[in-house]
């Protein structure tokens, strides 16, 4: 263990973190969607929503400034914000770059909704499903710590939820808005 850079080291976990955190957010926004937790409920579980991206958006920025920082990858700025552009593994690398791009502005939105509007923040909020997607690819084609019987079990444990949820979404009935009073008759 002493012969491991800590860079590298800071670099793994917060990579883990950050993906931990940001499928809680996602599973957490797909309950919120769906109302299964209850309508009374989503002003706290907003919070606790936006509170889970901001840290895994952090943990994002610990895991790019310790690959910027570590001795031996000697990765650059632009392998690091330039999808593609990494010369070791460019493809897989690249999934975790635009996930992290995607996380950045999904994160960010919730301080700009005023802005975009709520039909602008909902469209926005449909990046998350890619955001997710290219993370888990990024995690299981890239990390060191989800080679053999580890990868399979993370992406069953972290896409299972997703999954269920975004079908439960389409296919469970709408409910009916609440009707809040009928005009009395003229």
């Amino acid at each position: 263990m002493s012969g491991l850079p800590v860079a590298w080291i800071v670099a793994r976990a917060a990579g883990l973190v950050a993906f931990g955190l940001l499928t809680l957010s996602v599973w957490l926004g797909l309950a919120m969607s769906t109302r299964l937790l209850g309508p009374k409920r989503q002003k706290a579980l907003l919070g606790i929503h936006r509170t889970l991206a901001w840290t895994g958006l952090s943990m994002v920025g610990l895991h790019v400034g310790a690959i910027l920082l570590d001795p031996v990858l000697h990765f650059g700025a632009l392998a690091v914000l330039v999808p593609g552009a990494a010369a070791w593994r460019p493809a897989s690398l690249a999934l975790g770059v635009v996930a992290g791009w995607l996380t950045l502005a999904l994160t960010v939105s919730f301080n700009a909704r005023r802005w975009i509007g709520q039909r602008g923040w909902r469209r926005l909020h449909y990046a998350s499903f890619a955001a997710f997607w290219l993370a888990l690819g990024h995690a299981l084609l890239t990390g060191t710590d989800l080679k053999g019987f580890g990868g399979p079990v993370t992406a069953i444990l972290a896409a299972g939820p997703v999954l269920w949820l975004t079908f439960y979404r389409l296919l469970a009935p709408r409910r009916a808005p609440a009707v809040a009073a009928i005009a009395a008759p003229a």
